[in-house]
C-alpha cells in the first residue's frame, strides 16, 4: 500500500547553497547537492514499528551500458564521500564560528571601552577570518590568483568538487584529486586555528569576562538559524 522510493544517493551534506536542476519537477525533485552515489552491491532495507521490524535485502546494479571498472567508482566514491565530510565539517563549525561572533559582539555593547573591548575586537578578528564568505568558485584560476580558504568557502568549493566527482561514472581527474587534496589541507589548517581558539583565546577571554561581570562565552553554542549562503527567493521548481 505504501512505496518508498530511493534514489541511491547517500544523505545529502550540509550546503550553504542549494539549487534545484534544469529539469526539476515542481514538489518532486530534491535540492541539490546530493550526498554520494551508493556502490553497486548488496542493501538492507528495514521497516521497524515498535518491537516489531521487518528486514529486505536488495541489490543496486549499475547502468549495463557503463563499463568502468570497479577500483575507478571506488576512486569516485571516496572523493564523494569525503566531500561530503569537508562540507559537514566546515558547515558546523562555521556554525559556531557565526555563534562566537554574534556572542562577541553582544558583549561588545556592554564592555565599553579600554583593554576588555580590544581583547573582544581581537577574537572577533581571528573568528571573522575564519568565518569568511561565500565566493565564485576557484576551479581554473592560477595559484596566486586563489584567495585564503575560509570556513564559507570551504564549503563552497568541497561541493563543487562533489559536483565534479559527480558529473562522469569515471575515477576523479588528477587536476580534481589536486583540488582535492588542497581543500583537504585547509580544513586541517583551519580546524586546527578554531581548536586554537576554543582551547585557549575563548578561555582567556572568560576570564577578563568574569572579572568584569559579563556572561562568559559558550563556543559550543549555535545560533537558531543554520547558515546559508541562498539568494531570498520564492523559486521553486
Amino acid at each position: 500500500m505504501h512505496r518508498f522510493v530511493w534514489n541511491l544517493h547517500y544523505a545529502p551534506p550540509d550546503a550553504l547553497e542549494h539549487e534545484f536542476p534544469i529539469s526539476a519537477i515542481y514538489r518532486d525533485t530534491p535540492r541539490y547537492p546530493l550526498g554520494a552515489w551508493v556502490l553497486p552491491g548488496a542493501y538492507t532495507a528495514k521497516l521497524s514499528s515498535g518491537s516489531w521490524s521487518f528486514a529486505k535485502t536488495f541489490s543496486a546494479e549499475i547502468d549495463p551500458r557503463i563499463k568502468t571498472p570497479s577500483i575507478a567508482l571506488h576512486k569516485q566514491f571516496e572523493m564523494e564521500t569525503g566531500a561530503v565530510a569537508g562540507m559537514n565539517e566546515s558547515f558546523a563549525a562555521l556554525a559556531h564560528v557565526k555563534s562566537v561572533r554574534s556572542q562577541l559582539k553582544n558583549l561588545d555593547a556592554k564592555a565599553g571601552k579600554g583593554a576588555l573591548a580590544d581583547s573582544i575586537a581581537v577574537l572577533d578578528k581571528k573568528c571573522a577570518e575564519l568565518e569568511g564568505a561565500a565566493q565564485s568558485n576557484f576551479f581554473g584560476a592560477a595559484p596566486g590568483a586563489k584567495p585564503p580558504e575560509n570556513f564559507s568557502t570551504l564549503n563552497q568549493h568541497f561541493g563543487g568538487i562533489l559536483a565534479v566527482a559527480d558529473s562522469a561514472d569515471a575515477a576523479p581527474t588528477t587536476q580534481a584529486s589536486a583540488v582535492y587534496k588542497e581543500l583537504q589541507l585547509a580544513l586541517q589548517d583551519l580546524t586546527g586555528r578554531w581548536t586554537k581558539i576554543r582551547e585557549q583565546d575563548i578561555p582567556a577571554l572568560n576570564v577578563e569576562l568574569k572579572k568584569a561581570g559579563l556572561a562568559p562565552i559558550d563556543p559550543s553554542k549555535v545560533p537558531d538559524a543554520a547558515p546559508s549562503a541562498d539568494a531570498d527567493s520564492d523559486d521553486e521548481p
